[in-house]
């Protein structure tokens, strides 16, 4: 009965590991299997492979591994996902120099410890406060490795802020240079102005004289005959009589000539002419011009203007 019990007892220890085949079945994360499959591939040793100790795994080249590695294995091709990813199962970064990870349950030729291997559960309100206290020490020796990536960001970033920095000095220099054209554009508006009211005031003080465009007519056939008896007198004389020439009119007044005058006055008839046809008609060409013209028409008009007040006063 002894032994009876006893090999009973011993076939019940013999069956005593019946959860072996349930903890069998608990496959490790999909995640953690295609990253060991990926590690433990010889053919890409030159992009991840096994640490000198076997007890961790190397990313040498993070550009290639992102490309070419990771659209096979997972869905993406980010590697600082990679890197969050392998943080939430407890990854370590083992060298700060170089893109080297660990694990307890993450050996090579161990690929049953994998199931060991759990993904972190974050805490919250008091849960977290007291497991904060508990695990700081555990918590000190993880380096976090989710902070990759932000470093390029943080770059991507300063290029732009300088890009957009340019730009707003670009825009505020032609901003500068409108300002300055629009204000040239102003002062020539305001001239054309002045010399239009100057125009309007002298066609004004014609108009209120009747007798001002015969006088003026009058004047010219006048300066036209001395010019004439001038030379005639220039051909016959031969020692050289002065140019001034007095000459008496019909109430035996002296008048000096003053050629000058007359051919003031008449181009500013003519300007004025000419302001009517092509001016009004085309006002932008005060603004597109030099002035210079206009500034040597409003000279003479001005000269005559001198010379015409004796005449309308002596005709009012």
């Amino acid at each position: 009965m002894d032994l009876s019990t006893t090999g009973g007892n011993g076939s019940g220890g013999a069956n005593s590991p019946s959860p072996s085949p349930i903890l069998s079945a608990n496959a490790p994360p999909p995640f953690l299997s295609k990253t060991y499959d990926m590690v433990d591939d010889p053919s890409t040793d030159s992009i991840v492979s096994w640490g000198p100790t076997n007890n961790s795994f190397i990313v040498w080249n993070p550009p290639e591994f992102a490309r070419d590695l990771l659209p096979k294995h997972f869905k993406h091709n980010n590697f600082s996902s990679f890197v969050r990813q392998l943080n939430t199962y407890g990854f370590r970064k083992v060298d700060p120099d170089r893109w080297e990870f660990a694990n307890e349950g993450f050996l090579r030729g161990q690929k049953h410890l994998l199931k060991s291997i759990t993904r972190r559960k974050p805490a919250h309100g008091h849960n977290q406060a007291q497991q904060s206290h508990g695990q700081s020490s555990s918590v000190g020796a993880c380096v976090e490795v989710g902070k990759f990536g932000l470093e390029e960001e943080v770059e991507i970033l300063k290029r732009d802020k300088n890009v957009l920095m340019q730009e707003l000095v670009k825009l505020r220099q032609q901003q500068q240079t409108t300002e300055s054209q629009i204000q040239t554009m102003v002062q020539r508006f305001q001239v054309m102005e002045q010399r239009q009211q100057q125009m309007m005031s002298f066609l004004a003080k014609a108009v209120q004289s009747p007798g001002f465009f015969a006088q003026f007519i009058k004047q010219q056939n006048e300066s036209n005959r001395r010019i004439t008896d001038t030379n005639k007198k220039r051909r016959l004389k031969q020692d050289g009589i002065a140019e001034m020439e007095h000459s008496a009119d019909s109430d035996g007044q002296i008048v000096k000539y003053q050629p000058q005058i007359n051919e003031a006055a008449k181009a500013m008839i003519m300007q004025i002419l000419k302001l009517g046809t092509s001016n009004l008609s085309n006002p932008d060409s005060y603004l597109i011009g030099d002035g210079s013209s206009s500034s040597n028409a409003m000279d003479r008009g001005n000269s005559l203007s001198r010379t015409s007040g004796v005449t309308l006063q002596e005709l009012q």
